[in-house]
């Protein structure tokens, strides 16, 4: 016997910069391992991306502490966030709740999330691959696979971000279906600059052409981001405006950063410019050239609004669509469970040291109808089940916490 618990870490649960803690890969596997020797956890489930980490576990107790200092363990960094920083939840259903809403972008109560299904494919596989799923994961996988089917099937398409940056991601993806190579150019790094180039990185663009005053500015890159720009300084602006095809402006006053005004570059082939600043003015001769696609920042939020609207639809349809097949999954569990429960107490009834008939408290033979053909081990079983019926409709299958607890009271009143 036992239950699903959660333990979860959200970034917005602190406001220390750069604690954006997360698992890596290699991490993930071993949190597994150790997971896999703790005796109380019969199946767990990791999902980790820099913005959140999720650990589901079945365990018949609480095993936040043990995992917390196996997750310390395998990090071994100064600036570990605290146990109190890591949510715990032991309500089953919340808890599983609140992980299908991740999976499928309808968290926020307004708009909608980002929907997290390929990453829970990926944790998925990782679990199974280190033999941490059991009957009742994989039953919870299946009931999202087929969630997912369902909503493709009777919802219409889900806007699932709203920042900046990812609207500009995603209109340079629409904007280059037919060019195979584009080349790109991010004028400005600041923090809307970097985050239109980690943006662009995770769609698979490459080769992307930053124009700053200095190269510090990208010492905070790590890894894949680090090697996929190149960098171009102020002066070299003329250059990068003739070579691009799309031109991403994130700069408030240009004009600050240059020495001089520099002569308008002579433009041979078709440009995109996306402006996104608020004050400059050296690109505005740009938004009139007969080769030059332009948006403004006031695009941008228009597009982002339109997008709200569709996906407010969007969540009227999905979200109950979500309530019905969590509803039947949840149904699923509870008579799983409550079938465990009716098994682990015939097991001890079949150990009644006494034989013959076993008369309980709760309910007599009398109660039931008996056939003269029915063996005294099935009246038995009939007594048992009734009386747990009776016991658990004060206390329902749905608070599986109470499970082993009415076992138990069965034979304390017996």
């Amino acid at each position: 016997m036992g239950q699903f618990r959660l333990l979860s870490f959200s970034a917005e649960v602190t406001n220390k910069e750069g604690l954006n803690f997360h698992l890596g890969l290699e991490e993930t596997k071993k949190l597994l391992v150790q997971l896999k020797t703790l005796p109380a956890i019969k199946e767990a489930f990791v999902l980790s991306i820099p913005e959140r980490t999720e650990i589901l576990y079945f365990s018949s107790e609480a095993m936040d502490d043990a995992i917390y200092a196996a997750i310390v363990s395998i990090k071994a960094q100064d600036d570990f966030p605290e146990a109190n920083l890591f949510q715990h939840s032991c309500n089953e259903e919340m808890a599983l709740a609140h992980l299908t809403e991740l999976c499928f972008g309808v968290q926020a109560s307004t708009y909608g999330s980002v929907p997290l299904f390929p990453q829970f494919i990926a944790a998925f596989s990782i679990a199974s691959q280190f033999g941490m799923t059991g009957e009742l994961l994989e039953q919870w996988w299946s009931h999202l696979i087929s969630t997912n089917k369902e909503i493709k099937n009777e919802v219409s398409f889900q806007f699932p971000n709203f920042s900046i940056s990812y609207t500009v991601s995603d209109m340079v993806t629409e904007l280059i279906r037919k060019v195979k190579t584009p080349k790109i150019a991010i004028i400005g790094f600041n923090a809307l600059g970097r985050r239109i180039y980690q943006s662009l990185t995770e769609k698979g663009f490459t080769n992307i052409s930053i124009v700053e005053s200095s190269i510090k500015s990208f010492s905070s890159l790590k890894g894949r981001e680090l090697k996929n720009f190149i960098f171009e300084p102020f002066d070299q602006i003329k250059n990068v405006l003739q070579e691009n095809d799309i031109l991403i402006s994130t700069l408030e006053d240009l004009e600050s950063v240059l020495s001089q005004d520099p002569e308008s570059p002579e433009l041979t082939a078709p440009k995109v410019l996306i402006d996104l600043s608020i004050k400059g003015k050296f690109l505005n001769w740009l938004n009139h050239h007969e080769l030059v696609i332009s948006f403004e920042l006031a695009d941008i939020y228009q597009i982002i609004e339109n997008k709200m609207k569709i996906n407010k639809k969007w969540l009227k349809k999905a979200k109950p669509l979500i309530a019905r097949k969590n509803a039947t999954f949840f149904d699923w569990m509870d008579k799983k469970k409550g079938l465990d429960m009716l098994n682990q107490a015939n097991e001890l009834l079949m150990k009644n040291p006494f034989g013959g008939q076993y008369f309980t408290k709760v309910l007599s033979s009398d109660s039931l109808k008996v056939k003269n053909v029915m063996s005294t081990s099935l009246v038995n079983k009939l007594l048992l089940k009734r009386s747990i019926e009776q016991i658990s409709s004060k206390s329902p299958y749905k608070d599986i916490v109470n499970y082993e607890r009415i076992v138990n009271e069965f034979y304390l009143y017996n």
